[in-house]
């Protein structure tokens, strides 16, 4: 147990930050980096957050740097409009983060488009740059297209997070650091995931009054409906749990949680959890999107110690995962998931308490 390193969410909450603090290190673990959004005027991100000014992210950085915590500044959006590739707007943006290296002292920036990951390499020769989850990164191939656009980190498309050999192909052949996300809780290869953050894109830069409420959308209802029609989506899902992470050890000890839209108490449960590496509630409590909106609308209840018994990561992990030929996760979702199951975390987050 210990000695891993975790990729912090930050919600634009100030109070959020105050709870991460308390776990900076804990049960061997520590925390290398928070992640956040820079103001809407300059880029668009893969989540929508309450609008920011570039003082308020200035002053974020300098509290999180106060910690001993490094930062990490999201630019992966997918799309800008038919002009995101102009010199006007290009030139706009590496303005903009020139000004977030050199005066703020950002460490590192989360990018999906290879074309700017290129360019910013060719103007911050020392920054860090990590490939972004939203960049799809599901192969050897296209990882080294990204290592050679100059990437230094990738997160991995969370589809393969159970492809345990292949994680490690990607490690080894392209020397590229690993970060695995550990509780997104999409469907598992969502059809719908492209079209979802093509539109966070844009809502991203005009959130509006309350637009940081990012989830309640129609693509969430719609994963909503999916899963509940098919139960087996939570555990196809390629979230990984918190007594799990060592297993990793070949591929990486550097994990990210999800969580930018969510609220503090998730945020510090999630944390919480992954840090001591055990969690004895409800396994949805702790996922972000989809996982999280249908256990809290439809009361469900996946007990995390109960998939211990039936050796859940030596299957999903040597699986072919042709899932049309098997129904081991259908089968298991019928036999531990709960209906109608208030928990003491439920209640708390329906701010029933």
């Amino acid at each position: 147990m210990g000695d891993l390193e975790f990729s912090v969410p930050y919600n634009n909450d100030p109070g959020t930050l105050t709870e991460i603090f308390k776990f900076k290190e804990c049960n061997g673990n520590r925390i290398r980096e928070i992640y956040l959004s820079g103001p809407q005027e300059y880029a668009g991100s893969g989540r929508i957050s309450r609008e920011q000014s570039f003082d308020d992210f200035a002053d974020t950085v300098n509290r999180i740097h106060q910690e001993g915590i490094r930062v990490n500044l999201l630019l992966n959006s997918v799309c800008e409009g038919s002009d995101w590739y102009s010199p006007h707007v290009l030139n706009k943006t590496m303005n903009y983060l020139k000004r977030v290296f050199e005066d703020s002292g950002v460490e590192t920036v989360t990018i999906a488009n290879p074309m700017y990951i290129r360019e910013v390499r060719r103007r911050f020769p020392q920054v860090e740059i990590c490939a972004s989850v939203l960049s799809d990164i599901d192969c050897i191939d296209k990882a080294i297209i990204y290592k050679k656009a100059g990437a230094d980190a990738v997160t991995p498309d969370v589809n393969i997070n159970r492809n345990l050999s292949l994680l490690k192909k990607i490690r080894e052949k392209t020397g590229l650091e690993v970060k695995l996300m550990v509780n997104e809780g999409c469907l598992f290869k969502c059809p719908f995931r492209k079209f979802h953050f093509n539109y966070i894109s844009h809502k991203s830069r005009n959130p509006g009054a309350d637009g940081f409420r990012g989830e309640d959308n129609v693509f969430s209802l719609n994963c909503i409906q999916v899963t509940k029609n098919d139960p087996a989506q939570l555990l196809k899902s390629g979230w990984i749990r918190p007594e799990d992470l060592e297993r990793y050890a070949e591929i990486s000890t550097f994990f990210k949680l999800v969580g930018r839209t969510s609220s503090t108490r998730m945020i510090r449960r999630s944390l919480e959890a992954y840090m001591q590496q055990a969690w004895n509630g409800d396994l949805l409590e702790l996922m972000a999107g989809n996982l999280y909106s249908y256990g809290m609308s439809n009361l469900m209840h996946l007990d995390n110690r109960s998939l211990d018994a039936v050796g859940f990561f030596e299957k999903i992990t040597t699986c072919d995962h042709e899932c049309i030929d098997c129904d081991f996760c259908a089968q298991l979702a019928a036999k531990l998931l709960k209906r109608g199951v208030f928990t003491p975390e439920k209640i708390k987050d329906m701010g029933l308490q």
